[in-house]
């Protein structure tokens, strides 16, 4: 993502696009009702997740249901408008891009035949592994598939579990072709039409990321810019997981550059301190361990290390008071 917008971001400012296949690119008017019928007595059950609680022959059953329904509306399938202006940008910019769809993929050819939409190389569906959408790991095989970082992608979709699996994922989420004010605390930005979304890619106004908005709603733009640019010291505690605390506090409140005054590594003492961090870190380089701790909250956020002096003039991170041990 292009550091000149930070602390703000823009959709035509990422690395790369992931986008939903039917609602986003396709419209092919899939009704699960009679299918939630037949194997959910009617609940709105989460289709795929919930496969497994049927006996194998009603699991097979339903997945060729699906199929069918799939198959059908590939072969009445309409393209949603804007989607040729969406595709246009794409191949301008160059923007590396993937469809993601919990559909199967004879469907989706099938669609994108009819449509004549090329579909990407990155193209993955319900059968390419077994979690799909919400589950964030599609999303990051799709943006490792395409030599991203998950936090410098846009989820594109019209569904809340899109959104849902890009927030999981640590991308950023954009909404399409829906009007439902739930659904809208789950998203970066909300777009009407997937035209209105290809309009916007032409433009690059500054838009306010979704970790932030409420810091910007109660203090506002410019008090985030500030900060967010305000280098702030931070020194090193036995206590890596009251430090990890303050860091998070200090990055809600819009702090986005972090300095360690030196190198150091991930030690297994350390590790022990901070039960949330995942020991794949350890060994790991410190900034690299503070990063990971913000990344997933704050991927806007960096770690860097500066020589002793050049941070004897910076702000020190704020440290609470450690807590007194109980009598």
């Amino acid at each position: 993502m292009t550091e000149s917008l930070s602390p703000f971001w823009h959709p035509s400012r990422v690395r790369a696009l992931l986008l939903d296949w039917d609602g986003v690119l396709a419209e092919t008017h899939l009704d699960f009702t009679e299918i939630r019928r037949r194997f959910y007595d009617g609940r709105r059950a989460m289709l795929l997740e919930e496969a497994h609680t049927l006996d194998p022959e009603r699991r097979a059953a339903l997945m060729e249901a699906l199929r069918d329904l799939e198959i059908r509306g590939a072969r009445a399938a309409e393209p949603i408008p804007g989607v040729q202006e969406l595709l246009a940008w794409l191949r301008e910019t160059g923007t590396p891009w993937a469809v993601v769809s919990r559909n199967c993929r004879e469907a989706i050819d099938e669609a994108a035949r009819r449509l004549s939409i090329p579909l990407p190389p990155v193209t993955l569906t319900r059968e390419d592994g077994d979690a799909p959408k919400p589950d964030p790991r599609v999303l990051w095989h799709a943006a490792s598939s395409l030599e991203v970082e998950p936090r410098a992608c846009a989820f594109v979709g019209d569904f809340l579990y899109d959104l849902v699996g890009a927030r999981r994922a640590g991308m950023r989420a954009v909404l399409v072709q829906r009007d439902d004010p739930a659904w809208e605390p789950w998203a970066d930005v909300v777009f009407p039409t997937l035209a209105d979304f290809a309009s916007e890619l032409r433009v690059c106004r500054p838009l306010v990321p979704w970790e932030y908005r409420e810091l910007v709603q109660e203090e506002g733009g410019e008090v985030l810019s500030r900060r967010f640019h305000q280098p702030l010291r931070v020194s090193l505690a036995p206590d890596l997981e009251g430090l990890a605390a303050d860091l998070l506090a200090a990055a809600a409140r819009g702090y986005g550059r972090f300095v360690l005054p030196e190198p150091g590594r991930l030690s297994p003492e350390s590790w022990k301190s901070c039960p949330s961090l995942d020991p794949s870190l350890l060994g790991e380089p410190l900034e690299r361990v503070l990063a990971a701790l913000l990344a997933p909250r704050f991927p806007l956020a960096r770690v860097e290390v500066r020589p002793l002096e050049e941070t004897a003039t910076l702000p020190e991170l704020p440290r609470r008071a450690p807590r007194e041990s109980a009598a």
